[in-house]
């Protein structure tokens, strides 16, 4: 199949954007592993979507084209033998040889045709239901309700309590297997391209611009996602954890009943059935099938249809043939399987994949506490106390040895399975390094079959039975509180030792873990780690002030163990973004490291569609009374630095207009900037001509900041032309966001966002590399670590080709970094040795870009 020259395009495509489209087709068609440059504005999203689906209808066409060109021609050769006055015993032979060859083809084809055809039904019968589905709908709803409000008026249990211990008790393993699937019905499988984002919100972009395209009408597009975002059960959705939700599910599943067999949760405190599975599932894959709709609109078809979005999304895969899916479901091996998902000749898109390294590391690290071993230690002592005579011999042993595990994890934290989470340990140990190997055997973990234990945590549904004891007996199964009223000097110290240490920041992560209660899931995770290869990742005993904040940590440092399945069975693989430099991290730590042949990658970069007169970039080495700009930790609460750093924003938001971000290192940093600019009056002074807002530490926050930002940009007050806004590197403004046009006329980074190098992990981490990559990989990595981050800021500003916007970075050390800094920057670069250049060439740029203005008003 050739290259096309022509894609279809909502509008005249730029030239990159047809020569992205033309490379991404042969990728797909080489079967090659692509890494893809394309900057941020540059419409990405639309070449990936023209491009990728013009292959995959090519694709489709000659695969049919093919089969009944093979079957016209071994026609023709049949209907020569028919006529042929050969040896008959040669022609009958060649006779069935070619029948058999005509009948494989002809099955294909038919399995093809079938598929299209059950495909294109559905679509068909849809139209015809949806003038009869809201008074169904509100007929069966009303039906439904008065069905259970009369159940939960005539039901009494006499034996409830007893059902009730019955369901808790841990299944038989050998009887233990999922029926969820046992009906799944077989159809032919058409090759599907699975495009895959970070967000949820990333993905909901997406699909608006697929709603753009030439193909929004005739392609299917289905969206798969966790039954945390689909599930329309309020019983099971107010669980909140995720695996609890998946536990609880499949349990669920287990229970061949009707809606009118369910039980009150509430009285219960379990379900024995879930009322909307399977629902009229079929109506909602076609409404699926029929339009491009995003996870809420299906959550809300769903809802009105009374049927499990979650379950048909998963039927509705075997019909699509562009599958959305978030990160987590297609780079987590378990989440891919559990969710059936088949990458075996399928293609894969990784879009915004500039971070899929570290993400496919973090996705694969867990952190528990000792908080979590204690709470989990106790209440699976008090479970297996109040059924151990229920339990089989099997069973029984099991747990035990997952008992054993946690004592030992806990003894590793200095403490006991007596101890209470707020007792004080030795705050002066310092934190260790182990490797997979020396941990199970320093703590004699090496003794259980951990692949075994795991399977049988699985098969019997620990995760659920445990939480289904601990809801219904929570009264008593907090952990045990012995001297937690302490007070006096000794309340005094541990409140100061708690307050003072810097694993308080490490602890708030765990928060949410620990309020839950079941931290079982936790324990698996980090249970399932020990299983991976022994040079894969490391185990960090990092002690706490409390037994309760200290911390085992498993740090995955090869994230390519996790991608040799994919690389093997995929198609094609692209890994897309708007600033994937440096491309070699992907190219030797991910596809050659799981396996890949380096003639199978290919890399394409292109330029950004802005001209050069819309962009300038200035590399500013000094401030305006000369000091040198140099923000590196040590210098990081010199006074007149900063002061100097506050007089260079008074004097550019003098002559910027509209809207200017500025990025700062840390969070940390920001609030030391900030406060000592606040101090100094040079925030009531940056507020006579800009609105000052901060990056908010709260996600919920983000939206109410950014409207305020937006609000202040379009309509300046008094004497403001515009708003500031402080932001973070890599924090929740840096990625993802548009500030395009008025809301983004510059973007200041100052200084450096280089990883802590005293960090224990990150040392490791380029050890390894050091090590498993190439000698200097580990400092190719400090180095790109920090300029990826910066990177990402810049792309912040220019979103379209008639944008325009100035980037200045306020550290010397930029200098040395030129190359490491985009193309497209790159091109219109200049380092200022002093402030007053700086604000020069600003200043020249913007009164061109007001002289142009003025000229189209006139």
């Amino acid at each position: 199949m050739e290259t096309t020259e022509e894609f279809p395009f909502p509008f005249p495509p730029y030239p990159i954007q047809t020569q992205f489209m033309k490379e991404l087709y042969k990728c797909f068609e080489n079967s090659k592993l692509g890494i893809f440059e394309s900057p941020t504005g540059t419409g990405k999203s639309m070449s990936i979507i023209c491009g990728a689906l013009k292959w995959l209808l090519d694709y489709e066409k000659l695969q049919k084209d093919e089969l009944t060109s093979a079957i016209s021609e071994l026609d023709e050769q049949i209907k020569q033998y028919i006529n042929s006055t050969d040896n008959w015993f040669y022609v009958q032979t060649q006779q069935i040889e070619l029948n058999r060859k005509r009948q494989a083809l002809q099955t294909k084809l038919n399995n093809i045709v079938q598929y299209e055809q059950k495909k294109n039904s559905l679509k068909e019968r849809t139209k015809g239901v949806n003038s009869k589905k809201k008074d169904s709908s509100t007929k069966f709803a009303t039906s439904s309700a008065k069905d259970r409000s009369e159940i939960d008026k005539n039901s009494v249990d006499t034996n409830e309590k007893g059902s009730i211990e019955e369901e808790l008790l841990l299944e038989d393993v050998e009887h233990s297997e999922s029926s969820e699937d046992e009906d799944k019905e077989e159809i032919y499988e058409n090759i599907k391209i699975f495009f895959c984002s970070r967000t949820h919100s990333q993905l909901s972009q997406f699909i608006g611009e697929l709603r753009k395209s030439p193909y929004s009408k005739n392609v299917s597009v289905i969206t798969l996602t966790s039954r945390q975002n689909y599930c329309i059960n309020k019983n099971v959705k107010k669980l909140k954890h995720l695996n609890l939700i998946n536990e609880c599910c499949l349990q669920l599943q287990r229970k061949k009943t009707t809606a009118k067999d369910e039980k009150d949760l509430k009285r219960k405190k379990m379900t024995s059935s879930c009322p909307f599975v399977p629902g009229n599932q079929d109506l909602l894959i076609r409404e699926s099938l029929m339009q491009i709709r995003d996870i809420e609109e299906i959550v809300q078809k769903g809802e009105n249809l009374k049927t499990c979005a979650y379950y048909a999304s998963r039927k509705a895969v075997s019909y699509g043939q562009l599958i959305l899916v978030p990160y987590n479901t297609i780079l987590h091996k378990n989440t891919r399987i559990s969710s059936g998902i088949n990458l075996k000749g399928n293609i894969l898109i990784i879009d915004e994949a500039h971070n899929l390294l570290e993400a496919i590391e973090n996705m694969h690290s867990v952190i528990i506490t000792g908080r979590n071993l204690l709470h989990c230690y106790s209440q699976l002592s008090q479970y297996q106390n109040r059924f151990q005579t229920l339990f089989s011999a099997k069973n029984i042993l099991s747990l035990t040895q997952l008992s054993f595990c946690l004592r030992k994890l806990i003894t590793v934290l200095g403490a006991t399975i007596k101890s209470n989470p707020d007792d004080v340990i030795n705050i002066e140990a310092s934190p260790k390094l182990y490797k997979i190997e020396e941990f199970a055997i320093m703590t004699n973990i090496d003794t259980v079959n951990m692949f075994e234990l795991l399977k049988f945590i699985k098969n019997s549904r620990l995760n659920h039975k445990l939480q289904g004891f601990i809801e219904q007996y929570d009264t008593n199964l907090k952990i045990h509180n012995h001297n937690t009223k302490t007070c006096g000097v000794k309340q005094f110290l541990n409140s100061i030792k708690t307050k003072s240490t810097e694993f308080d920041t490490i602890t708030d992560i765990q928060l949410d873990e620990d309020r839950s209660n079941n931290p079982m899931m936790t324990i698996i995770s980090f249970l399932e780690c020990l299983r991976s290869n022994c040079s894969d990742g490391r185990i960090f005993i990092i002690p706490g002030p409390t037994v309760g904040q200290s911390i085992i940590k498993f740090l995955l440092l090869n994230p390519a163990a996790h991608f040799h399945d994919i690389i093997r069975d995929a198609r094609a693989v692209i890994l897309a973004g708007g600033t994937m430099a440096p491309m070699n991290e992907f190219t030797d730590q991910l596809f050659i490291a799981a396996g890949a042949s380096s003639e199978r990658i290919v890399t394409y970069s292109c330029d950004h569609v802005i001209p050069e007169e819309n962009i300038v970039c200035s590399i500013t080495t000094h401030g305006p009374t000369g000091i040198e700009f140099e923000f590196n930790f040590q210098n990081r609460e010199n006074t007149k630095l900063l002061d100097e750093l506050g007089r260079a924003l008074l004097n550019l938001c003098n002559i910027i207009p509209a809207g200017i971000i500025v990025f700062l290192p840390s969070y940390n940093f920001e609030e030391l900037i900030y406060k000592h600019l606040e101090n100094s009056g040079i925030v009531k002074k940056l507020s006579l001509k800009k609105h000052i807002l901060r990056e908010p530490k709260s996600a919920s926050q983000v939206h109410e900041i950014l409207k305020e930002y937006s609000l202040h940009v379009k309509n300046p007050k008094n004497s403001q032309n515009g708003s500031l806004l402080f932001s973070v590197v890599g924090g929740k403004l840096s990625e993802g966001l548009n500030f395009s046009d008025d809301l983004g006329r510059c973007v200041i980074v100052v200084g450096m966002p280089y990883p802590n190098i005293q960090s224990l992990e990150l040392q490791e981490k380029m050890k390894y590399l050091n090590e498993n990559i190439k000698s200097d990989a580990g400092q190719n990595f400090y180095e790109n670590s920090c300029m990826k981050a910066v990177n990402q800021c810049i792309g912040r500003a220019i979103r379209h080709i008639n944008d325009y916007s100035t980037v200045i970075l306020l550290d010397k050390r930029y200098s040395y970094k030129i190359k490491a800094l985009p193309q497209w920057i790159q091109r219109t670069l200049i380092i200022h040795k002093s402030f007053g250049s700086t604000i020069g060439a600003i200043s020249k740029f913007f009164n061109k870009k007001k002289i142009k203005s003025n000229k189209k008003i006139t």
